[in-house]
């Protein structure tokens, strides 16, 4: 499970940087050689300038994006005092390979598997998720939204690192289990009030963990349905 993996590019290039100046402590008790701690430094190295090289590209389009409509549509001044000045990078660090994140898991996973692998040596080498990446069981809570389309009512939802929600639903005589989702967004099937009539109902969900119940009842989601 890679839940210890960075999900932007900033804060991965601080998890490699990290992982990649501490390893070779490591290296001999998890039988890494100094060719492939090497390896490992040029990954992280060349992960950092390319990430680097690319918000200066960002900066530098958005600096000409400002330029350019300062040019249409701007107040009157010299032109030429607004154009970005040229972009320029750092020099490349030893080029690598595509692929440095597959490297990157499959040596985390090799050192994992190994019999001196600690939790502790871990999160010195930040590979152990961290607590605001585990799951919070106690209260983790769904954000349930209603909406009538087509006859039906939709329920949408996020899934997050859950497996699925168990739905209640409250015609006016109070909430009983009504049904599960496993692939959001759920669509209940139920027939509309007769012609003439009206409804209110309401409903709420819960997070499902192995089929277990989990963290705290959603706030409650009230709709009017009709005929």
């Amino acid at each position: 499970m890679r839940n210890y993996l960075e999900n932007t590019d900033e804060k991965l290039v601080v998890q490699m940087d990290n992982f990649s100046s501490k390893i070779e402590v490591y290296a001999p008790q998890f039988g890494l050689t100094p060719a492939e701690v090497a390896g490992i430094r040029n990954d992280s190295n060349y992960l950092v300038w390319t990430v680097s090289s690319f918000q200066r590209v960002d900066t530098y389009k958005k600096n000409w994006t400002s330029f350019k409509t300062n040019l249409k549509k701007g107040i009157t001044g010299p032109v030429n005092n607004e154009v970005p000045s040229p972009l320029e990078f750092d020099t490349a660090p030893t080029a690598v390979d595509n692929g440095v994140l597959n490297r990157f898991t499959a040596t985390v996973a090799r050192i994992k598997a190994h019999p001196n692998y600690t939790k502790s040596i871990g999160i010195n080498l930040g590979i152990e998720a961290s607590a605001s990446k585990q799951l919070d069981t106690e209260n983790a809570k769904p954000i349930l939204k209603a909406s009538l389309r087509v006859g039906k009512v939709h329920l949408n939802w996020k899934k997050g690192n859950f497996h699925g929600i168990a739905i209640e639903k409250d015609l006016g005589n109070g909430f009983i289990p009504f049904d599960k989702d496993f692939i959001p967004n759920y669509v209940d099937n139920s027939a509309m009030p007769a012609t003439g009539e009206s409804a209110v109902w309401r409903y709420r969900a819960a997070y499902l963990l192995n089929d277990d119940l989990v963290g705290q009842w959603s706030d409650i989601v009230t709709i009017s349905v009709t005929a």
